[in-house]
């Protein structure tokens, strides 16, 4: 478990599944997220739970506020690649009461700080949709740059996004954290 003044990351548990999947079968939640095309199942995510706990390239837990202990997000290391020591990080805040008030940001810290101190990647990643606001000022914050722009990546509701790429390198991160 990682763990910070206002947030807990932890392992999803089967009581999670129904929360955590109705997060994927929000238009709202998901607008600017690669997810609800398709309807999401509590068998699916169930399935997604039982393989990530045996990947190991991919990490992915509960983000839970301690002040009640409620389940409000998911955050992830994914596409581990142990050769090149990088991976990518995505997040999604499901429930409202965590958004805009940093909760994404501090799991994003808590999640590199992992990443680079105790997994040992030098290179973490996040692809975002351009109209994804709350994303980018988390990824920013935690010092991420963009490093290139896919035009015309995605298109929803007659419209067309492009997806913005970004990345951190442990170096620059250890400078800023005076590590």
């Amino acid at each position: 478990m990682l763990e910070s003044k206002d947030i807990l990351l932890r392992p999803f548990l089967e009581d999670d599944l129904e929360k955590w999947t109705s997060w994927f079968n929000d238009k709202n939640t998901t607008m600017f997220m690669n997810k609800a095309v398709f309807p999401n199942t509590i068998a699916q995510q169930k399935e997604h739970l039982e393989n990530s706990k045996i990947d190991k390239n991919n990490i992915q837990l509960a983000i839970v506020l301690k002040e009640d202990n409620q389940l409000i997000g998911s955050i992830g290391l994914h596409k581990i690649d142990w050769t090149h020591k990088t991976g990518d990080i995505s997040i999604i805040i499901g429930e409202k009461i965590g958004l805009g008030r940093g909760v994404g940001k501090e799991a994003i810290n808590l999640l590199v700080h992992h990443a680079f101190l105790k997994v040992n990647l030098r290179k973490i990643t996040a692809g975002m949709w351009s109209e994804n606001i709350g994303s980018k000022k988390a990824f920013e914050s935690n010092g991420f740059i963009l490093e290139g722009i896919r035009k015309e990546q995605y298109e929803a509701n007659g419209k067309v996004y492009d997806c913005l790429e970004y990345g951190l390198l442990k170096r620059d991160w250890e400078v800023k954290q005076n590590v």
